[in-house]
């Protein structure tokens, strides 16, 4: 089973309600909702408020991807306002520590990478990762192409044995990586304007059409 994940940074502020609503008829599986905070990443994206309001549109599944300097500042709001997995960087400092709040707070605990970060350098904290997050892009901007270092890193990953963690990949991620990485093992993926659910590449099509593309199965996993 894998899970297809709109990034809602990519979808028309303006129309939230009605797309949400065509994106839930269409059956995906969860929203994918970015937090940036200016610092961390040099760009600006979704505010609580924007997530709060998204919550009371959908029963869907929410995460939340902290792409904020300081996670401490931005955790009580995910837990306020219903985030179902939390992201937190490698790169923020103190992983560890978080991904144990996280869980504790009844949430699961989810840890985003950047394409520099090694397996070497997360593996003593996997065991407390619930879902790991692969960037094939450095964050912050949507339409970016894909870093092609790390596509062994990926490999390497989701071929562990006894891995306690899904992956998810977020970046250009498109119709033929999604296929690609779901027969290697891999559960969930970030949908932006690779993807052609938001943005020119969408070129009026239903978003029930699109989720069928993009699953390999040919129609969207409840």
């Amino acid at each position: 089973m894998i899970k297809l994940c709109p990034s809602l940074m990519c979808a028309d502020f303006g129309k939230f309600a009605d797309e949400v609503a065509a994106m839930d008829a269409a059956g995906v599986n969860e929203y994918h909702m970015d937090i940036m905070d200016g610092e961390f990443v040099p760009n600006f994206a979704l505010s609580w408020a924007d997530f709060a309001a998204i919550r009371k549109l959908t029963k869907t599944p929410m995460d939340a991807h902290l792409m904020v300097k300081k996670p401490e500042i931005h955790l009580p709001y995910a837990y306020r306002y219903g985030a179902d997995t939390i992201y937190v960087h490698y790169e923020s400092g103190n992983a560890e520590k978080y991904l144990q709040e996280i869980r504790a707070n009844g949430r699961k605990a989810g840890l985003a990478i950047n394409p520099a970060t090694t397996i070497e350098e997360i593996k003593d904290i996997l065991p407390m990762v619930d879902s790991l997050m692969i960037m094939r892009v450095n964050p912050g901007f949507a339409g970016q192409s894909a870093i092609p270092a790390v596509e062994d890193k990926i490999a390497a990953l989701a071929s562990m044995s006894n891995r306690n963690f899904t992956i998810k990949l977020d970046g250009c991620v498109g119709p033929d990586i999604i296929k690609k990485w779901a027969a290697a093992g891999v559960e969930e993926f970030v949908c932006g304007t690779a993807s052609g659910m938001f943005g020119p590449k969408r070129n009026g099509r239903s978003y029930k059409e699109i989720v069928a593309d993009l699953n390999p199965k040919g129609k969207a996993d409840a």
